[in-house]
C-alpha cells in the first residue's frame, strides 16, 4: 500500500468506534517503514484537532484503519486542545524573548553610536 492511499482513510479504535481520518504519515527512511500516523479528530464543522498514533498501534488496514487501542475521542480532543494551547503559549513567550533581545540590541547599538559621536 502506498502512503497516499492511506491518507484520508477512516480510523476506527479497538471497539470499532470512529476516531477520525488519517491526515499524515511519518515515514522512517532508515527502517523503510511508517513510524506514526496523524489522525484528524473532527470536533465540529469548523474546527478539528489532531493526534499522533504509533504505527505499532495499527492492527490492520482494509476499508478502514483499525487500531489496537481504544481511543476516547472526547478526551483526545481535550488533550489535543491543551497541547495546542501550550504550543501557542510557548510561541508567545519565544516571540517576547525575541522582541526583548531586539530591543536590547537596538539600545546597545544606540549607545555604541553615541559613544562614537562623542
Amino acid at each position: 500500500m502506498k502512503i497516499k492511499q492511506l491518507l484520508g482513510m477512516m480510523a476506527l479504535d479497538a471497539n470499532a468506534n470512529e476516531v477520525g481520518k488519517i491526515d499524515d504519515a511519518e515515514f522512517d527512511p532508515e527502517e523503510g517503514k511508517i513510524s506514526a500516523i496523524t489522525i484528524v479528530l473532527k470536533k465540529n464543522f469548523i474546527s478539528s484537532n489532531k493526534i499522533e498514533i504509533d504505527f505499532e498501534d495499527v492492527k490492520s488496514i482494509g476499508d478502514y484503519v483499525l487500531l489496537n487501542k481504544e481511543i476516547n475521542k472526547e478526551a483526545a480532543i481535550e488533550e489535543a486542545e491543551k497541547a495546542k494551547d501550550a504550543k501557542e503559549e510557548v510561541e508567545e513567550v519565544e516571540a517576547e524573548i525575541v522582541d526583548d533581545e531586539a530591543e536590547e540590541a537596538e539600545e546597545e547599538a544606540e549607545e555604541a553610536a553615541e559613544v562614537k559621536i562623542d
